[in-house]
């Protein structure tokens, strides 16, 4: 099965259902990180893969789900994130959405946006959280946001980009992880532009509101 698009769902607290549900009917694959599955019975999805050691599946599926494919992974080194990127990229998926990154035990949540950019590599990656977060490879991108919203900047861990349609805009800058892109706001026509590393454009707007993704 070959995926250009897929939607992880994680076993974190999940944010914005109708966004969730809007992001699987567009991508090719909806991918359950072993404990996302009960994300899937809640919302009604059925998943075409479930990736993990199974430890935290529904015991009793729901009859939907007899075509689930279940893809087991007993590797204790690498977190259920990892081991659905890894497998969303088997599939050929380009374009990656990750609901339920976030929320419950702090060290998950740390690590899990640790892992997106370790092993982030070579896909476009948007999370899902009641807000939208792209993270931003080198290229040039218009983002499409309304005048007047508002969005942030964080760098992944370096980056030097451009921005221009913003309050404040950047020429050529160097951005490292702090809170030098917090809080700026949409003036006109954002445009960003990476130069080199990558960086997170955070904003109020869910991902689809982004172009280029």
């Amino acid at each position: 099965m070959k995926s250009k698009s897929a939607l992880i769902l994680l076993n974190g607290d999940v944010c914005g259902r109708k966004a969730v549900r809007a992001a699987a009917r567009r991508a090719d694959a909806v991918i359950c990180a072993d404990g996302g599955a009960r994300h899937a019975v809640a919302l009604r999805l059925t998943p075409d893969f479930i990736v993990g050691d199974m430890d935290s599946v529904p015991k009793t599926p729901p009859k939907a789900w007899k075509k689930t494919v279940y893809w087991c992974d007993f590797d204790p080194e690498r977190s259920d994130l990892d081991k659905a990127l890894d497998f969303a990229r088997s599939l050929g998926a380009r374009k990656v959405t990750i609901a339920g990154a976030r929320g419950g035990r702090l060290d998950h949540e740390l690590v899990n946006f640790a892992a997106l950019e370790e092993n982030g590599g070579g896909l476009e990656l948007a999370v899902i959280d009641g807000g939208g977060a792209l993270l931003l490879g080198p290229g040039r991108r218009r983002l499409a946001l309304k005048k007047g919203a508002r969005f942030s900047l964080l760098a992944a861990p370096r980056a030097r980009l451009s921005l221009s349609g913003a309050l404040f805009n950047l020429k050529n800058k160097i951005l490292r992880r702090s809170s030098r892109g917090l809080g700026n706001r949409a003036e006109g026509s954002v445009v960003a532009t990476v130069h080199a590393g990558r960086v997170w454009v955070m904003g109020e707007r869910l991902p689809s509101q982004f172009t280029g993704f």
